[in-house]
Parts: C-alpha cells; structure tokens; sequence
C-alpha cells in the first residue's frame, strides 16, 4: 500500500531550509531574493535566484543541465541534484 504524498505540504517547505540542506551558498539580493553563489567561476553570483516571498526559485542563464530551470522547492531538489526524479526529491523534503 502506497502512503499519500502531500505534495502541497512539501511546497510550503521555506525554501532558505531546502537551499541550505542543498548546501547552497547564498547571497542576499535584498527584498527576500537571495542568489546562489558562482562557485565555478568566483564571480560572486549565479543567475540562480530564490524568492522568498514566494517560496519559488528561477535560473535566468546556463540552463546547460537542461531540464527544469524554475518553480517550486520540489523542483529545486530535483534541478540541484542533476534532474534527480520526483520520488528521490520527495524522499529528500520529506527529511527535512
């Protein structure tokens, strides 16, 4: 028997705790976005920003991994983990 998953609970997740589960290094942009640090290229920021206000992130740039480049924290796992799957990113906001 399969457990229902409330996927409207997952979303509702703040997505500063996911970024920081993530790992992600963040700078504050003021206003609730914060960008994700560049730490490829040391310039500071990537086109990766979180909205706080929201709880929705978007990739303005360097969409190279293909797939999903916005939308909810279920979607930032996914995209944060390679294009992980749905079940391996629900499994992760679930320990959160």
């Amino acid at each position: 028997r399969r457990k229902k998953i409330d996927f409207d609970a997952l979303r509702k997740i703040p997505i500063l705790h996911v970024a920081a589960r993530l790992g992600m290094h963040l700078v504050n942009k003021g206003g609730g976005n914060y960008a994700m640090k560049d730490e490829d290229t040391g310039r500071g920021e990537s086109s990766l920003v979180l909205f706080t206000r929201s709880n929705r992130w978007e990739r303005y740039s360097g969409k190279e991994r293909g797939g999903c480049c916005k939308g909810s924290v279920i979607d930032l796992v996914m995209y944060m983990h390679d294009n992980s799957d749905l079940k391996s990113a629900v499994d992760f906001l679930s320990r959160i």
